[in-house]
């Protein structure tokens, strides 16, 4: 069910030159108050939209092409918020709009029903993957970023555009190519970055303790597109291993309630070692979103807890989630954090690594011009790219938000 919330304030811009409106404000449970994380913001029924950040917190650059067309608004778990754009209007200091719980509990029947478990439902749901996710060429246009913290404070931060023509998911992912527009990152990116990231196993000065260093497969951003299980549900992908087996793994699956997504029901399935296979340094809590009338995977987290000396802090997460456009599941955000504590003859420092894409964009087949983007060089980091770094561009640009700016 789709509802417009009567509660709603907005910032808003109209360039009469460029002809956009530009709409910033926040996503928030209308129960609760609190930011609703990464839910999606954009045109309804087209693939143009963004994604606001950990806080809710949001920024949204309409094209003028659809100035008479409807924002929509939607995460998993509530009712999709709608409301036209030409019913904007914009004298107030802020845009909140307040997202509706949809969720359920398990009924009797389902309960009581031995044929439905979660183990089979997420061997269905790996069983349907190559009808529920596009078999074609596609690409994605989206929103890059990477970051260090050290201890509690936010040290590098890196942005781009980066553009992923993918064959499909009849073809590896190694086929994809792979394009850059624009890219910047803060004063000390490239000092902290070969402090604490590049060439960290081979640095004799260096040592880990209970953690690892991100596993490189060519750049930044190749490494995060490598770790998506989803789409390289068939080979070993770091943490995970083969997506294509997990049903069959020594996991305890359990459900744990039914919610909603644009409407339709989505089974949520715990997941967790079983007992024989559980150890007392390392825990693993995941979750899984599939969606039943299909069984489409919406949405997969993933983390990795390490123990030691009465300390419990998570090491690894991984979070992947989808989202249909035209009857297919493509990308709508993926992202990794890598945790370990760092020791070296100066320093002692606790490092959380994080690389996370959002996309904006979905084509059909091969963008036009794709050729306008520079081709990414997988054996270099982001830094070293031939891209461009122009100012005007960002200022038009739909980014996710940093929780903690750096080059705001």
């Amino acid at each position: 069910m789709k509802r417009i919330l009567p509660f709603v304030l907005f910032i808003f811009s109209l360039s009469l030159n460029a002809q956009q409106i530009f709409l910033k404000g926040k996503i928030s449970d209308a129960l609760t108050g609190e930011g609703v994380s990464f839910a999606h913001i954009g045109i309804c029924g087209k693939s143009i939209g963004t994604v606001a950040n950990e806080l809710g917190i949001f920024e949204f650059r309409v094209p003028a092409g659809s100035a008479t067309d409807t924002i929509c608004a939607s995460a998993i778990g509530y009712e999709t918020f709608e409301i036209p754009i030409p019913g904007i209007k914009g004298d107030k200091s802020e845009f909140a709009i307040l997202l509706i719980p949809q969720t359920r509990e398990l009924s009797e029947i389902l309960i009581k029903d031995e044929r439905v478990t979660a183990r089979r439902i997420i061997a269905k749901a790996i069983a349907r993957i190559p009808k529920n996710y596009s078999r074609q060429p596609y690409e994605l246009e989206g929103y890059y970023r990477d970051y260090i913290r050290k201890n509690d404070e936010y040290v590098s931060f890196l942005e781009g555009v980066i553009n992923v023509a993918d064959p499909g998911f009849s073809e590896s992912s190694d086929k994809s190519d792979i394009g850059i527009a624009q890219l910047r990152y803060s004063k000390d990116y490239v000092k902290y970055f070969t402090e604490y990231v590049a060439d960290f196993a081979s640095d004799s000065t260096k040592l880990l303790l209970h953690g690892v260093a991100p596993v490189f497969k060519g750049n930044e951003f190749s490494n995060l597109y490598y770790h998506n299980p989803i789409r390289n549900h068939s080979v070993s992908v770091p943490f995970i291993n083969v997506f294509d087996t997990f049903a069959e793994r020594n996991y305890d699956f359990e459900i744990e309630f039914y919610t909603f997504v644009d409407g339709r029901e989505v089974c949520v399935i715990n997941i967790a070692p079983q007992k024989d296979f559980r150890f007392n340094h390392v825990s693993i809590k995941g979750k899984l979103f599939i969606r039943m009338d299909d069984y489409a995977i919406v949405k997969f987290s993933y983390a990795y807890f390490v123990t030691k000396r009465l300390e419990t802090r998570k090491w690894f997460e991984l979070n992947v989630e989808y989202r249909e456009f035209d009857q297919k599941m493509y990308l709508k955000y993926f992202s990794f954090m890598n945790y370990y504590k760092l020791l070296t003859s100066t320093e002692i420092a606790e490092m959380s690594v994080f690389r996370e894409y959002f996309v904006n964009m979905i084509y059909h087949g091969v963008k036009e011009d794709s050729a306008a983007t520079s081709r990414l060089k997988a054996d270099q980091p982001l830094y070293k790219q031939n891209a461009p770094n122009s100012t005007e561009f960002w200022n038009n640009y739909n980014r996710t938000l940093l929780e903690q700016p750096l080059m705001e």
